[in-house]
């Protein structure tokens, strides 16, 4: 338990409170070298981080190895090429990351201790083609016991179980019948839970459905636990994150229109075997001329999900607020920075490429494809589809941990106190009638609750029958 702030004395109102720390920021953006040919640089539509080690990758035509600790991103090593994915995973403790590639290869690449360039580290096919899909249990401290689990589509779909010790196919599940494309994987290690969610690309959107999966030791199959709808009306499904401190996986959509707003989807995990739950059913409608979503990242720890998007010039990238149990709420969004050249309209795609040596971009900072958070450091990282390619560092928004609302006496002598903070937080109470004592010897008086979402109250009415009291919240 980790004591936050000492609120307030009955007798003496000593107020002190953490201040903010601001909204989400623009930090810079690093430009990728060489811009390569033969081929040509493309999108960066994957990326995978490791915070740990305070490294992430970005997978265009090539690799690129960054090194996050520092002001901006930093290319370290040489680049390597390994074709387009969509989407990828990682295993810091073994060293490796892994993409699927819709032929049903999965390809292996090496993360490079240290300093060292990443690397291609080899590739095993599926008996399932359709990879499209992957997640990695690496909750195991022994590196021989991590698994990956691959979504390949297919008429049904199947979820394909691989020991990544020797990269052999150990099991498979096949789903039901008219469970056939799927992709967006999310994994809840802690709780044993894999997550994909309906993907349909270059035909008619679909209603949007929430598959979950159930993780198994060895090489037993994965288990079906079933799907749900997230709404009625049919929309493509194009990004995802997830929270497992709170139980809730974000979905957004890129319908390919101007003229009709994206969509955020809220997904209660469900405790088990539980299946999800929309939050609300049909999800969160962005403002006008919101479109084409493509990355997606969320911070548990402040409460807020981040959306990047395409075609839109310069990009933005939209806040939310978590908003505890309840639905999430849009709270603005970041535009980044601009480019020399008049742009086309928004929604209107194009080519962001240069040859300048300088590596300045017609249309600046756009088309942010992927996007990986680094919790450590508390910065996220925008992938762009550019030629050069770069990397946009952004500082996200940090509320201001207590809000004092009100504090009193009221006439029955109880002690009333109130407060804001992150809708759906938990906090206790606690008292002292010596400020001397150890923190491990203050009284707990309660449990402190939001009612309504992120507006906090506690009441003690014990307050009169005791010298003067000493408060403090703490966070759990």
């Amino acid at each position: 338990m980790q004591f936050k702030r000492l609120l307030t004395g009955l007798i003496t109102w000593g107020l002190s409170l953490l201040a903010s720390a601001g909204p989400m920021q623009r930090i810079g953006h690093t430009t990728l070298v060489p811009r390569h040919s033969l081929p040509d640089d493309k999108g960066m539509y994957a990326a995978v981080i490791d915070p740990t080690n305070g490294y992430a990758y970005f997978f265009g035509n090539y690799l690129f190895k960054l090194d996050i600790t520092g002001s901006l991103p930093v290319q370290v090593g040489t680049n390597a090429l390994t074709g387009q994915f969509t989407e990828g995973a990682i295993d810091p403790a073994a060293g490796y990351a892994y993409m699927p590639r819709s032929g049903g290869t999965i390809y292996r690449f090496s993360l490079g201790a240290g300093t060292n360039s990443a690397s291609n580290a080899g590739s095993f096919s599926l008996t399932a083609s359709g990879a499209a899909s992957i997640v990695v249990d690496d909750s195991d401290p022994n590196i021989n016991n991590h698994y990956a689990y691959v979504l390949c589509s297919g008429t049904p779909a199947t979820v394909v179980k691989v020991a990544l010790s020797n990269l052999t196919q150990v099991s498979s599940l096949t789903l039901n019948a008219g469970e056939n494309s799927f992709a967006w994987g999310q994994i809840d290690k802690k709780n044993g839970y894999a997550y994909f969610a309906s993907y349909v690309v270059y035909t008619a959107p679909a209603i949007p459905q929430i598959l979950k999966i159930k993780l198994t030791p060895g090489t037993n199959a994965p288990i079906r636990i079933g799907t749900v709808n997230l709404g009625a009306t049919p929309v493509p499904l194009w990004t995802s994150s997830i929270d497992t401190v709170h139980g809730y996986a974000y979905y957004a959509t890129d319908n390919g229109t101007t003229n009709v707003p994206e969509t955020l989807f809220k997904v209660k995990l469900g405790d088990g075997d539980a299946l999800p739950t929309p939050v609300p059913f049909g999800g969160v409608m962005l403002h006008t001329n919101e479109v084409q979503i493509i990355s997606n990242v969320n911070d548990p720890a402040n409460g807020f999900v981040y959306l990047g998007d395409d075609n839109t010039y310069p990009g933005r990238i939209y806040q939310f607020s978590m908003n505890g149990t309840n639905a999430p709420v849009e709270l603005g969004y970041l535009q980044l920075q601009g480019g020399a050249d008049v742009p086309p309209p928004d929604g209107t795609s194009s080519t962001n490429n240069t040859i300048n040596p300088d590596g300045i971009l017609p249309f600046g900072e756009v088309y942010l494809r992927s996007a990986v958070f680094d919790p450590v450091r508390r910065f996220a990282y925008f992938g762009q589809d550019s030629r050069p390619n770069q990397v946009v560092k952004v500082q996200l928004a940090q509320i201001d941990p207590f809000t004092l609302t009100g504090a009193q006496v009221p006439n029955n002598g109880a002690f009333q106190l109130g407060f804001t903070n992150i809708a759906g937080a938990t906090f206790t109470a606690l008292a002292t009638t010596n400020l001397m004592q150890p923190v491990s010897n203050w009284m707990t008086l309660g449990t402190v609750t939001d009612s309504p979402p992120g507006q906090f109250q506690f009441t003690d009415p014990q307050a009169t029958n005791s010298s003067p009291r000493f408060y403090r919240i703490s966070s759990q």
